[in-house]
């Protein structure tokens, strides 16, 4: 049975990638704040406070410069700060959460279904 690492209030790093359409991989790291703790569900209700880290890289796990970044998907991974979701205890280990796409376009409301 998971458990909660955190509470209320204290924060951990939270990982997410997503596989974009040229194949390379999108990595960041946020800061994340506990407002709450589902238990039922064995979820944390958190808020993503900082953009902490990130990294792109190849089909092949080749890391890209930064220069060479996607303007358009970092852009939107800029804009998950300040967001509100729910995340299983165990995002808080650091390992990433593989998500789709559509999560980080907006397509699928994951990062936007709690009003700001």
């Amino acid at each position: 049975m998971p458990t909660a690492q955190y509470q209320k209030d204290e924060t951990f790093a939270v990982q997410f990638a997503w596989k974009l359409p040229n194949e390379d991989y999108l990595r960041a790291v946020f800061q994340a704040q506990v407002l709450a703790h589902v238990d039922a569900a064995d979820k944390y209700v958190i808020r993503l406070t900082e953009l902490l880290a990130g990294r792109q890289e190849n089909k092949d796990g080749k890391l890209h410069d930064v220069t060479d970044f996607s303007k358009e998907y970092w852009a939107l991974a800029g804009k998950l700060i300040g967001r509100k979701i729910t995340v299983a205890y165990e995002a808080d280990d650091g390992r990433a959460i593989h998500m789709r796409l559509a999560t980080l376009t907006g397509e699928h409301n994951y990062f936007y279904r709690f009003p700001d």
